[in-house]
């Protein structure tokens, strides 16, 4: 399966943080590679989103949607950097 960016993630991103969270910068917790969000290897078609590093493949970001609630896991991303409002 051939994975998308993190503009796959943007609509729901953006209904729960109100701004566009895909320029928000990350490090991974796998390798140290930095970078916006929309860089990220994004796997949607499953019970979840998953977002990868597209260098060490570590696990980034988990978005899960269950009756209407969201949960969001980033395991191994740190120093996210927020855009401006």
């Amino acid at each position: 399966m051939q994975p998308l960016d993190g503009n796959a993630m943007a609509g729901v991103l953006h209904d729960l943080f109100a701004r566009d969270i895909t320029t928000m910068g990350y490090k991974c917790t796998g390798c140290g590679k930095t970078g916006p969000v929309v860089e990220m290897a994004v796997y949607a078609s499953g019970p979840g989103t998953v977002a990868r590093c597209r260098d060490c493949d570590t696990i980034l970001l988990m978005i899960t949607e269950r009756r209407g609630m969201y949960c969001i896991d980033a395991p191994g991303m740190t120093q996210p950097i927020l855009p401006p409002a």
